[in-house]
């Protein structure tokens, strides 16, 4: 069931269009000599200097075929996710550079403890199937190590498949030599395991670094699904407009789409889109604001017309308070990711204008996630549903609470019940969402351990710990 279109047929036609023109005769500047080489190879138009790579539509074509429609990944226990076609499935993120404190209910900065608690929810919420850590400091650990403290809590903490979002390519290593001791547990080689996906940002308006282009060429050698970070801001690297920035984002998404088929053909790659807006007044960055709704669902369409896996973020809000608002932008925003048809609804638990998040948001996430659901099934019309007999048989003036059809839908979900809502109705006082939220973060989390082989945790703290010794003495 679907409940809004944000786009027409002949629009999506028409951006399209328009993004071919633009990879064309505009072209993607790549600030890599390796990757120039191989896109002039592939016969693209380079122009060395400038780094500008134009694709003829014909050469678009044919590597944008070569996307696949669906793949598979892996997590560290083995499990294994389909990413496309009508599978669906959640990520969480375990740290932003605000967290929501329950008690006070106010924006503070991430501790260790609060990495440890998302890390080791997101592992106990069974819709969870992707992790990502962004690499922030947490404030209990002073100095250079900082990081490095939080990301080996993240990795013993999770064995789900990991995201990984690198800052530079010593975080990157990080990751792989981590990946490389699941795989060792596992009895499998890092390459071809499918155990890590890898982000690769694309610098708005149409230019990908050589920082970027590393972070390429090291997925494809490895095998690692890349995930694109596409998101452009309407006003300073976009167009300020709907239509305009919708536009710049899939030229970006499907430039990007390109480069990564010139590395390795029938390459895995996820439409993922994020675009936001600039406050004119102020030069703020606007992420989480009512348009992202138009967004995703436009997104969403555009990666289906390309036969492409799609990602769309579930969050959020413009506010860190579990206040009305906060409450109408989120179930707005994931009941758009879930009609839109996204494969990966992202970030779970991410608030205040995406840069902040707290363990009751991602339970709440998920509760949303129920009730969008239960909204796009719509009404079920079939004959038993329907209740002709009942009406017939009961007639006028009589009850339907021994019914065959009551006793038949109390057990088949017929309305709309979960644990996290109130549902007393004014009968009695029921718990606020929120204290229900965070009860079931306490109990979800009360007795965790790592859920890694107790070898790969020693093999990872053996290395960690090599990391904190070159970090102390770099000389």
């Amino acid at each position: 069931m679907n409940f809004i279109a944000a786009c027409t047929d002949s629009q999506i036609e028409e951006i399209r269009d328009k993004t071919a023109d633009i990879l064309e005769t505009v072209g993607f500047r790549v600030e890599h000599a390796d990757l120039l080489r191989r896109c002039q190879e592939a016969g693209a138009g380079v122009d060395l200097a400038s780094g500008i790579v134009r694709f003829p539509r014909s050469l678009l074509a044919e590597l944008l075929a070569g996307v696949p429609v669906e793949y598979t990944v892996t997590g560290a226990d083995g499990a294994e996710y389909t990413i496309g076609r009508e599978h669906q499935h959640l990520h969480a993120i375990v740290t932003d550079p605000w967290i929501v404190d329950y008690e006070t209910q106010a924006p503070r900065r991430p501790r260790l403890d609060d990495l440890r608690l998302h890390t080791a929810l997101a592992q106990e919420l069974k819709q969870v199937a992707f992790v990502s850590l962004m690499d922030f400091p947490v404030t209990d650990v002073e100095g250079p190590t900082s990081s490095l403290r939080a990301f080996e809590e993240h990795v013993l903490g999770h064995a789900k498949h990991t995201w990984v979002f690198a800052t530079d390519l010593e975080r990157y290593r990080h990751f792989l030599e981590v990946g490389k001791i699941v795989a060792a547990a596992q009895g499998k080689e890092l390459d071809g395991s499918r155990l890590l996906s890898v982000a690769v940002g694309v610098l708005s308006p149409m230019v990908v670094t050589g920082l970027n282009v590393e972070f390429l060429l090291q997925a494809c050698a490895h095998d690692f699904p890349v995930i694109p970070t596409v998101c452009p801001m309407a006003g300073m690297s976009s167009p300020y407009s709907l239509a305009g920035t919708l536009l710049l984002g899939n030229v970006e998404l499907i430039g990007l789409a390109a480069l990564t088929q010139i590395v390795r053909r029938g390459h895995p790659y996820l439409y993922a889109f994020g675009p936001s807006a600039a406050d004119m007044r102020s030069g703020h960055d606007l992420y989480y604001t009512l348009d992202k709704v138009l967004w995703k669902i436009a997104g969403a369409q555009l990666g289906k017309s390309y036969n492409m896996p799609i990602a769309v973020e579930a969050g959020g809000s413009m506010t860190f308070r579990y206040d009305q608002q906060n409450g109408a932008e989120g179930i707005l925003f994931m009941l758009a990711a879930l009609g839109a048809g996204a494969n990966t609804i992202n970030g779970i638990g991410s608030t205040y204008n995406a840069i902040g998040m707290s363990a009751e948001m991602m339970v709440i996430h998920t509760a949303w996630l129920e009730a969008a659901r239960f909204l796009q099934r719509g009404i079920r019309f079939d004959e038993r549903r329907l209740g002709l007999e009942s009406i017939r048989r009961t007639g006028p003036g009589g009850s339907y609470l021994t019914d065959d059809l009551t006793l038949y839908c109390l057990r088949q979900r017929e309305f709309f019940a979960h644990p996290l809502f109130d549902h007393a109705g004014g009968a009695e006082v029921g718990e606020p969402l929120l204290a229900r939220a965070h009860e079931q973060v306490q109990r979800l989390t009360a007795n965790v351990e790592s859920p890694l082989p107790e070898q790969a945790q020693e093999a990872i703290r053996r290395y960690c710990a090599e990391q904190y010794r070159k970090a102390a003495s770099p000389g």
